[in-house]
C-alpha cells in the first residue's frame, strides 16, 4: 500500500524501525561503548559543579554561571551525540525529525541524567555553611544590619545580592572601608575639580568586568592598574562612586539576600584604601535618596516612554551653566528617545540621570511625562499659583542652605570626612 504515490506504509515504518534502532545503539554507544572516556568527563563534570556550587555557597559565583555551566555540558552531549548518530544514520530525508528523536533519545538520557546524578551528588557532599549569619531584608532590613554590624565595630566582609546585582561591603571597625560591585554597569564615574563627571571607555569598561568575572579583581582596583585611576583617587571614589553603589541597594531591599563573614585580618587593600565610611550617615542619605527617586518615578513613571522637550528648549539654556554631560543629555532630547535610550548613549546610573532631567523639567527645558503636578510630592490638587509658591519656598531652602557658614559647618565634620553640614548642603543641590 502506498500513500498518495509516495512511500508505502510499510516502507515508512521500516525506516522509522530502522532510524529507532541507530538512535539506540547511538545512546548505547555513548553511555556504555567509551567507559573511560566517560568516566573522565564524569570527573572533570564533578569538579566543575563541585566549584560551581562551593562558590555559589560564598556568594561569588555570578547568577549566569548555573546557565553557562548547563549549557556546556548540553552542547558536548549534544555534538558527540550527532556526531555518534549521522555517522551511523546516513538519514538525508526529514532533518527536523532526526532532530527530534535524537533530542529524545540522547539529550534526556545521558546529558540532563548526567548533570542531575552530579548536582545531587555534590549537594550532599558540600552543603556546609562558611559564613557567620545570612538571611533576607524580609527578616532584617540592611538598614538594622549595617546598624549592628556598626554597633558592634564588627570587621568583615558583608555580600548583597538582589535579583539585578551583587555588592561586596567590606566593614573595619564597624565603619564601611572598601565597596565592590560584581558587575559595573554604569561608564560615568564621579569626577574631581571642575570635572564632575569621567567616562570610562568602552573597551576598559569590558576589561574591569572581566576580570571581576573571571578573576575576582575589585572594580577599583582594575581602574588603578588600567591607568584610569590613581591611588589617592581611590578613597574619593569610595566616598561617592561607592556611595551610591550602596544607595542602590538601599532603594529597593525586598528581595535582598546577604551573608556576612567576620575576619580577624582584612585584604591588604581594604586596610590601605579604607574609606571609613560611618553607617550612619550612610544610611541617613539613602533614604533621603529613597524619597528622590519616587520623585523620579513620579515624573517619569514610564522609563521607556518618549521624552518631549519644550517648544523654547534653546532660549531657556541659554544662560545657564551646563557641563560636558548634561550638554550632552540635552542633545538627545529630541522626542524620540526614552530614559532608557537617553541612558544607554550617556552611561549614567539610573537615579543621576533621573535627578538631572528631574531638573530640567523643573528648569521648563522638557515636558514632565507625568505632567506639571508630578515635580511636587504634595502637588495633587495644587492650583496653578500654589504649585509657584511651593517652587518659590523650594529656592528659599536652597538660599539658607548656602548661607551656612564654612565655621558652623566645620563643626559637625570637615570636608574630608565628606558628612558634615557642607555634605548636606550639596545633597540638597542635587536633589534640586
Amino acid at each position: 500500500m502506498t500513500e498518495g504515490g509516495g512511500m508505502s506504509v510499510d516502507a515508512k515504518a521500516a525506516r522509522v524501525v530502522d532510524l529507532s534502532v541507530q538512535i539506540l545503539e547511538t545512546v548505547q554507544a555513548m553511555v556504555t561503548g567509551k567507559r573511560e572516556e566517560a568516566e573522565k568527563d564524569y570527573l572533570h563534570l564533578m569538579d566543575r559543579v563541585r566549584d560551581l556550587f562551593r562558590r555559589k555557597v560564598r556568594f561569588e559565583a555570578t547568577p549566569g554561571e548555573t546557565r553557562d555551566l548547563m549549557a556546556e555540558v548540553l552542547f558536548s552531549r549534544l555534538r558527540k551525540g550527532y556526531a555518534e548518530f549521522f555517522d551511523r544514520a546516513r538519514f538525508d530525508r526529514d532533518p527536523m525529525k532526526a532532530a527530534e528523536f535524537l533530542l529524545g533519545g540522547v539529550l534526556s538520557a545521558a546529558a540532563i541524567a548526567d548533570f542531575g546524578r552530579v548536582v545531587d551528588k555534590v549537594l550532599t557532599e558540600e552543603a556546609v555553611p562558611d559564613f557567620d549569619f545570612a538571611g533576607r531584608s524580609a527578616f532584617i532590613t540592611l538598614e538594622e544590619l549595617l546598624q549592628l554590624l556598626s554597633a558592634g565595630k564588627h570587621s568583615g566582609v558583608l555580600l548583597l545580592e538582589d535579583q539585578k546585582d551583587r555588592l561586596d561591603l567590606w566593614m573595619r571597625n564597624g565603619s564601611v572601608a572598601f565597596i565592590d560591585p560584581h558587575r559595573l554597569k554604569q561608564r560615568l564615574i564621579h569626577g574631581q575639580g571642575q570635572t564632575k563627571w569621567r567616562e570610562i571607555p568602552k573597551d576598559l569598561h569590558e576589561i574591569v568586568n572581566e576580570a571581576r568575572t573571571v578573576e575576582g579583581r575589585p572594580i577599583l582596583l582594575s581602574l588603578l592598574e588600567q591607568g584610569f585611576l590613581k591611588e589617592g583617587e581611590i578613597k574619593t571614589q569610595l566616598r561617592t562612586t561607592g556611595a551610591e553603589w550602596v544607595y542602590d541597594f538601599l532603594q529597593d531591599t525586598k528581595d535582598c539576600a546577604f551573608r556576612y563573614t567576620a575576619q580577624a585580618e582584612l585584604p591588604d587593600f581594604v586596610t590601605k584604601f579604607d574609606a571609613g565610611l560611618p553607617v550612619m550617615p550612610l544610611l541617613l542619605e539613602g533614604h533621603k535618596r529613597i524619597d528622590d527617586w519616587k520623585r523620579i518615578q513620579r515624573v517619569f513613571p514610564d522609563m521607556d516612554q518618549e521624552i518631549v522637550p519644550s517648544p523654547d528648549l534653546f532660549a531657556r539654556i541659554a544662560e545657564m551653566c551646563l557641563d560636558a554631560i548634561e550638554i550632552k543629555v540635552l542633545s538627545l532630547l529630541d522626542g524620540k528617545k526614552s530614559f532608557r535610550t537617553i541612558q544607554a548613549a550617556v552611561g549614567l546610573d539610573d537615579f543621576n540621570l533621573g535627578m538631572m532631567l528631574v531638573r530640567f523639567a523643573c528648569e521648563g527645558i522638557l515636558e514632565p511625562p507625568g505632567g506639571p503636578e508630578s515635580l511636587f510630592e504634595d502637588a495633587e490638587g495644587m492650583s496653578a499659583e500654589e504649585s509657584l509658591v511651593a517652587a518659590a519656598e523650594a529656592l528659599d531652602v536652597n538660599e539658607s542652605l548656602e548661607a551656612i557658614p564654612d565655621s558652623l559647618d566645620a563643626v559637625f565634620g570637615n570636608e574630608e570626612e565628606g558628612f558634615g553640614l557642607g555634605y548636606l548642603k550639596a545633597a540638597r543641590k542635587k536633589g534640586n
